[in-house]
């Protein structure tokens, strides 16, 4: 082709050019300061249904029959410049208790996502946390163990919402720092995944529990 008539047709091939690299972002990519992009976690993990028959647990001290679910859980992770998601697939193995049937979830399955890139965790565990459900999720990864707990329960040691901050220890198992304390110092939100596989939307709308005793306390003092 002569070089004038490839001159004019520049324009045209420069404009074929952009469009066909487009904007490959997409929810599994992080920006400039390495902060997680994504807003909504479907987009980031397969979410199933839960399975609502997941267990048929027998307790013979009480001749409990019950059939207990899946119950998949997921939380916002934020720890210092990490920033994401996890997602736990929790699938009863066992049941005990007394009163009451409480699912045991030996294995549970977790997911991370953080800075726009999956990462790979180890360690994973559940604790369905007894009669009251003061549940914990916990994992390893970068070297620390994070544990999802709760920083704020009501009357009778129950809470009142989802786990709402971590806990990091070291690889030794020694405490680096408390995120559950009152001041809530490493704040996350966590959702139940419901049986149609959706989860409420992740805005931070922690309370102090009624019953909780910073509660009591301040009623106390303003009754002196």
């Amino acid at each position: 082709m002569p070089m004038k008539t490839l001159y004019k047709y520049l324009p045209i091939l420069a404009i074929f050019s952009l469009v066909a690299c487009g904007d490959d972002s997409s929810s599994t990519s992080s920006n400039g300061n390495g902060s997680s992009e994504a807003k909504d976690p479907s987009e980031v993990f397969s979410v199933r249904k839960p399975d609502q028959n997941a267990y048929n647990c027998h307790l013979e001290a009480m001749d409990i029959h019950d059939t207990l679910s899946a119950h998949d859980v997921i939380c916002t992770f934020k720890y210092e410049k990490m920033d994401g998601f996890i997602y736990m697939q929790g699938t009863p193995t066992s049941c005990e208790g007394f009163m009451q049937a409480i699912p045991v979830i030996d294995n549970p399955k977790i997911e991370l996502y953080v800075n726009g890139n999956m990462a790979k965790v180890t360690e994973p565990a559940y604790d369905w946390g007894g009669n009251h459900h003061v549940d914990e999720i916990s994992f390893v990864y970068d070297g620390k163990k994070f544990a999802y707990n709760h920083s704020s329960v009501g009357f009778g040691w129950r809470p009142c919402q989802e786990m709402d901050c971590i806990k990091v220890y070291s690889a030794d198992g020694d405490l680096i720092k408390d995120g559950c304390g009152e001041d809530r110092t490493i704040p996350i939100v966590c959702n139940v995944v419901d049986k149609d596989g959706k989860v409420k939307s992740f805005e931070d709308n922690f309370k102090v529990c009624d019953g909780d005793e910073r509660l009591l306390n301040e009623e106390q003092t303003s009754d002196e």
